[in-house]
């Protein structure tokens, strides 16, 4: 069994119990930072962290990790999207289009997981490295320039990480993400409130409520996902 690590912890880059206790709550699911991930080892959070906060950066907004990114994706990859339970997973394989979704021979899960050993061997310095570095790095892999061995594909994995970096950003903070509905509050979304009867007929007013969450209750932003447990290590 392996070294049993907290979520924060891993974002925070520390290790000290003492510098752990000063340190701000900065993930969706606060009772889960003494938890370790559902799927995601240490190194993988912590690449995954770097990886989404170059496509989401910190600015007058939280950055994607800041907002429970690493949370959301850790919870999909561990769930039925990681596992590829709703793809076609049968072969033959070949080389398709982007209009045709998914085609890697991996579930979900699987293929990020290989991706992420082989893009943090092909570029060693990208987690700890400067803006400009992981920069480049992500715009070669979303151009499909990165060579991950093993017949990976660099494209459809920075698809896939892009496509799940967006999504736990604005989904509903019930999912893991979206911390304090700070993608909400970006894009001025107010959420799952019950009426907008009032303001049918008003445009291009904003609405006077902040954002709520389908579990919204009050000074927490969503509840804990049921079915999944927290991995042994």
């Amino acid at each position: 069994m392996g070294q049993e690590f907290s979520r924060r912890a891993v974002l925070a880059g520390l290790t000290s119990g003492a510098a752990l206790a000063a340190l701000p709550v900065n993930h969706a699911f606060a009772a889960l930072d003494d938890k370790p991930f559902y799927f995601l080892t240490r190194d993988e959070a912590r690449f995954l962290a770097s990886f989404c906060d170059t496509l989401i950066p910190e600015d007058e907004y939280p950055s994607a990790s800041q907002a429970g990114v690493v949370d959301f994706i850790d919870l999909q990859l561990a769930g039925p999207y990681g596992k590829g339970r709703y793809l076609y997973m049968q072969g033959p394989f070949f080389e398709g289009t982007e209009q045709q979704g998914y085609q890697v021979s991996l579930p979900p899960a699987e293929f990020i997981r290989q991706g992420i050993a082989a893009l943090a061997e092909a570029e060693p310095r990208f987690a700890g490295g400067d803006d400009g570095l992981r920069l480049l790095v992500t715009t070669r892999l979303s151009e499909g320039s990165v060579d991950l061995g093993s017949g990976l594909p660099a494209k459809p994995l920075f698809d896939e990480l892009w496509t799940l970096t967006n999504s736990g950003y604005f989904a509903d903070p019930m999912y893991g993400g979206n911390k304090s509905y700070a993608g909400w509050e970006m894009v001025g979304f107010p959420g799952a409130h019950a009426y907008y009867l009032s303001f049918v007929d008003q445009h291009n007013v904003p609405y006077p409520q902040p954002p709520m969450g389908i579990n919204h209750q009050p000074g927490r932003d969503g509840s804990m996902p049921s079915g999944l447990k927290p991995q042994e290590l």
